[in-house]
């Protein structure tokens, strides 16, 4: 023999990329599961939080703000503020997860407050340990100006 080696049949190496038959067949019998919406809108004056169905509709008691949670006038900015809010609406999302079973969750952020981090701080604590395996996607739809229109004026507190 020659140092030739036989050609290696095409069939006979799998691509790691591609899914297997069985794998295929299983994911087309398991239903997807809903998916909730976490919207966060961080402002330099508050934090607010809302959570939203799987058909985009705001759940009963699904809100929070800086204020709804007690922290008033310039308080509300604080990260505290939006700590608060996080925990309590992972609070209402384990009630959700009671009665509904299992759900994915998608995550809306908006804006740059004091309360973004304090937020996304909450999903890395112990607060978050039983949230954080349903995040299926993250989005940041903060709006980004690129010319435009004069600001208005700036706020002052």
């Amino acid at each position: 023999m020659t140092g030739r080696q036989r050609p290696i049949p095409y069939d006979a190496v799998p691509n790691p990329l591609t899914r297997s038959k069985v794998s295929a067949q299983v994911s087309k019998t398991v239903a997807p599961l809903p998916k909730y919406h976490f919207h966060g809108i961080f402002s330099r004056n508050n934090t607010k939080v809302y959570l939203c169905g799987p058909d985009g509709t705001l759940l009963p008691q699904g809100w929070w703000s800086g204020g709804s949670c007690g922290f008033k006038g310039a308080n509300r900015k604080l990260h505290e503020a939006g700590y608060q809010c996080a925990v309590r609406a992972f609070r209402r999302l384990e009630e959700v997860i009671k009665d509904k079973g299992r759900i994915s969750l998608a995550l809306h952020f908006a804006g740059f407050g004091k309360g973004r981090y304090a937020v996304e701080g909450v999903f890395l604590t112990s607060e978050g340990d039983r949230i954080r395996p349903l995040v299926a996607e993250v989005e940041d739809r903060t709006r980004i100006k690129i010319g435009g229109t004069r600001s208005k004026k700036k706020r002052r507190v």
